[in-house]
């Protein structure tokens, strides 16, 4: 577990396969450019990218410790880009929703507040 994991509460593991990390990258990074004027997104997002960057354990799945707050963030950010992406797109499509399936659903989600 990375440094930043240590120093913080893990609310949640989430277990990324190999494809799935490419895809989840690629949708928090553009979270952090679609929210340039909020740095506390900015910041979370790049707590669970370090995450993301870290070597896989056995079986090539990566464990990511997600606090309720990167959690959150991490949802909101796989969220936006399966919504921004069109139908010839279904390869990319089908690993976000993979993604979302292992996290909490919408309802717990929303009840998680940015402090």
């Amino acid at each position: 577990m990375s440094e930043i994991t240590s120093e913080r509460d893990v609310a949640y593991h989430l277990y990324v396969d190999p494809d799935e990390v490419p895809v989840a990258s690629l949708a928090l990074g553009m979270l952090i450019s679609d929210e340039a004027h909020e740095p506390q997104i900015r910041r979370l997002a790049r707590e669970v990218l370090h995450q993301l960057a870290a070597e896989p354990g056995t079986g090539g799945i990566l464990t990511v410790g997600l606090s309720p707050e990167e959690m959150k963030i991490t949802h909101t950010a796989v969220r936006l880009l399966l919504n921004d992406l069109g139908h010839g797109q279904d390869t990319e499509r089908q690993i976000l929703w993979r993604i979302l399936q292992k996290l909490p659903d919408e309802h717990a989600i929303r009840a998680i507040e940015l402090g």
